[in-house]
Order: C-alpha cells, then structure tokens, then sequence
C-alpha cells in the first residue's frame, strides 16, 4: 500500500515473515528516477508489493536510481540486490553495517562467532543450534550484492531538489543511520525510533569494543530539538512528538538497568539467566534470543560503569554486583 506523503515522497508496506508484519519503505521520486530507502525482504510477494507500489506513481523497478539501507538487517536490506540487478541501482550503506552484512549473511563466517559469543553468555546449546538456524533461515530472505557507496554520518546528499542528512543511530546495529529531509522536516527513523516499541539492541559479536546502549542513547540525545515536522517510523504509523518518544525510550531503559541490578540481589547469574528473569521464559525461541542481547548490551555498559563485575567461569561469563 503506497501513502503520499510530501510530493515526490511516498511510504509503502511491504509484508515480511517477522512478528511486525510489515516494513515501511520509502520512495523519493524527481525527474532522473527513483531513490529507495530500504527495501524490504527478498520474496516474490514483497517484491510484487513494491512493484505495485511504485506503479502507483507510474514508475518501475528499472527507474530506481539508488537504494539508501538503513542498516543491514533483511526486512530492510534484502530486496537490494534484487532491485540493483534490474535496474542499476548504485546501493548506499555504512562501511560498518556493510562488513556485518557480508559477514554474516554472505560468508559462513557468523556461524563460528555466534557459537563462541552465546556459549560465553550461558545460552545452551539448544537455543545457540536455534540461533544459527534463524542465521539461515534470513540468509534465505536476502539477495547478496555488492556496495557502491558506504554512507558518513552528518554528511549532505543532494538527491533531486532535495538535501538529504545522513545521521548516525548505532544501537539497534553498529552502522545504522537516519535519513533527514532538510526542508520537508521529515526524518526517515527507521528502527531507531519507533512509536510503540523500542528497538532490539544487539552486541556487535564481532566487535567486542561496540557499546550498543552507551552508542544508542547518546545519538537519542543528539536527534533532540532536530527540527522535523513528521517522524517516520520502518514499524509502526508515523509521528511528531520527537523529543517525548526520545525521552520515553531513555527512561524505558533506565528502568530496565534497575531491574537488571535487582535481579543480581540474589547472587552472580549469566547474562541468559538474567534474560529469564526480566522477561520470563515462556517465549519463542526468537524472542529469546532478541531477550538475551538486549540484556547482554545492559550488562556490558554496567560492567563499564563499574557497577556490576564480570567473571569468568570455565569459560561461561557470570556477572555480579558491586559489593556482593
């Protein structure tokens, strides 16, 4: 389903096998062609979806011009290199999101990371089998392509009458950026801020030194009093209040620091038993995997706080608080 949004701008759902059901892509369309930002998974019915989209506007897949990613992840990355084949597109990225992309979805590399970092972590084994099979699983829903140009942060594109801003968002992934319409005052937010949930933070297991949480709220804190008019969103409808979002999420994860530093009253735990504790375990098997990173990006930030320790257990990591 294509929505206007400015002239020459336009939002399309396109459906994707995640629990969000859907994936906002956005079309910016001037006289030499269209420009994507994110693409959607790699699937007939998505593919058929963004066809029928930008036949709305009586344009094809053969006029897309660029293709901006957000970050690597398929629902916004996996149509790319299916939509380049056909029609030339140069693929816009950062270099940081593009290595992770060809890590993990376009060698075997991620496999032998994945086993190491969560065994560490004390995942079992079971659910470490479960996450290299969701590996697969997504490797399947993207197209492999080759980068033309690897976006800078704050740096100006000029795309038709338009400047674009391209503003850093680690957090959700090392490498994720936002899209600013400078004039418009719109901001593409894509998974950085959303209106009903907050991102899934992941650890870069790649990149031990990356501190997701640290990285997130700091570029939160630098997106404020931005001057947009409309926020849109990758999941979830579009919306204006910037700064009361921003201040939700920081607070959202402040409470849940506390939480994580209450649980560990009761004596060192790994980072997957914590998981169990904040949100429980009757979950699926990708729920708990999105659970468990998103308390190993709090447990890395407490330990650099000084406020927990970590220690080393037959090679399992169990962290403790300070004083107990």
């Amino acid at each position: 389903m294509l929505t206007r949004i400015k002239d020459g701008l336009y939002m399309i759902k396109l459906p994707m096998p995640f629990r969000e059901g859907y994936v906002n892509v956005f079309v910016y369309q001037h006289k030499h062609g269209i420009v994507l930002f994110d693409s959607g998974v790699d699937s007939d019915e998505c593919f058929a979806e963004l066809e029928d989209g930008l036949g709305e506007i009586g344009a094809s897949i053969e006029d897309v011009r660029e293709i901006y990613l957000s970050h690597f992840h398929v629902d916004h990355s996996g149509l790319a290199g299916r939509i380049k084949a056909l029609s030339g597109a140069k693929v816009f990225i950062s270099q940081e999101d593009a290595l992770r992309l060809k890590r993990f979805y376009f060698t075997s590399d991620g496999e032998r990371l994945i086993d190491r970092f969560y065994m560490q972590h004390g995942v079992s084994g079971g659910l470490v089998e479960s996450i290299k099979r969701m590996l697969n699983f997504l490797r399947k829903k993207i197209c492999v392509f080759e980068v033309d140009v690897y976006l800078l942060p704050n740096n100006i594109h000029v795309i038709g009458e338009e400047e674009l801003e391209i503003l850093p968002a680690p957090g959700h992934t090392r490498g994720q950026v936002c899209f600013f319409f400078k004039r418009l005052g719109i901001l593409l937010s894509c998974d950085h801020i959303l209106p009903d949930i907050t991102p899934n933070l992941s650890p870069d297991i790649a990149h031990p030194e990356f501190r997701p949480l640290h990285s997130f709220v700091n570029s939160l804190t630098a997106m404020r009093d931005l001057p947009v008019s409309m926020i849109y969103p990758s999941h979830g409808e579009p919306f204006s209040s910037l700064n009361r979002r921003i201040d939700e999420i920081i607070v959202h994860h402040r409470e849940r620091r506390e939480i994580i530093l209450n649980t560990l009253n009761s004596g060192p735990k790994t980072a997957y038993q914590i998981s169990l504790d904040v949100f429980g375990e009757d979950l699926s098997e990708f729920d708990r995997f999105l659970a468990v990173n998103e308390i190993i990006t709090h447990v890395m930030e407490l330990e650099f706080e000084g406020k927990i320790l970590k220690e080393s257990r037959n090679g399992v990591y169990f962290f403790v608080k300070e004083g107990k």
